[in-house]
């Protein structure tokens, strides 16, 4: 069984009997008409951290609470992924400060050939950037061919019960060779908010879905859902 469907059937096993299966409610967000902060994203330094909750989309569940803080900013920026469950998450490698090299967010770690935007430079709305690479996933030394449409989409304020943050929203549509040969073809979009003030996101979802190999008709397989939000940051 895929690892994500299995995943996403043990959650839902794991709810009591007899519950009532509730999406995750959208983020509490407004529109920031007049455009977002002045001033750039906050530069790393060892140290900074933020922490966060990981949801479950399809039924609200509380998965995770996820600590990563900035180890090493020699040659790149090092920021460590600590599981409150003790789950071994990997690490996340930038190069340069929004540029991710090593991406531990999907099923396995993903390592970038040329590193993959996390934001881009100019926040001005409908600015857009796409990407192609390859990337090994996990230990994997096959290569496999990836593709990212990065979008800015809007400066929102967003509502969390850690406080309200004003961010910058960026919309990820990626195309993906995924290295389960049964799948025909991968499709997964990603959100996040950005608060420029933090140097990190407030709030990010990923979600995905897919064909396989045998299968008639449109899509067939989804990915899991998941939602970060920030509990707290230094």
């Amino acid at each position: 069984m895929d690892i994500f469907k299995r995943r996403s059937l043990l959650a839902l096993l794991a709810l009591p009997t007899g519950c009532a299966i509730q999406y995750l409610p959208p983020l509490a967000t407004s529109s920031l008409t007049s455009g977002g902060p002045a001033g750039s994203v906050r530069k790393p330094a060892i140290g900074q951290s933020w922490t966060y909750s990981q949801f479950n989309f399809y039924n609200s569940q509380r998965l995770d609470t996820v600590k990563e803080e900035v180890v090493s900013v020699a040659n790149g920026i090092l920021i460590s992924r600590r599981s409150q469950k003790n789950l071994d998450l990997g690490d996340e490698f930038q190069p340069v400060w929004g540029q991710v090299k090593q991406d531990p967010y999907w099923d396995l770690l993903q390592t970038y050939e040329a590193p993959m935007p996390l934001w881009l430079d100019n926040f001005s709305v409908g600015n857009a950037q796409a990407n192609y690479t390859y990337y090994q996933s996990g230990t994997s030394s096959f290569r496999y061919w990836i593709s990212a449409k990065t979008t800015v989409t809007g400066w929102e304020k967003v509502q969390l019960p850690s406080g309200t943050f004003e961010t910058v929203r960026i919309e990820k549509f990626i195309r993906l060779n995924h290295h389960d040969f049964s799948r025909l073809e991968t499709v997964r979009r990603e959100t996040l908010w950005l608060a420029p003030e933090m140097g990190r996101w407030v709030a990010r979802e990923t979600n995905g879905e897919f064909r396989l190999s045998g299968r008639r008709g449109g899509w067939v397989g989804r990915e899991d859902h998941f939602r970060w939000q920030l509990e707290s940051w230094t």
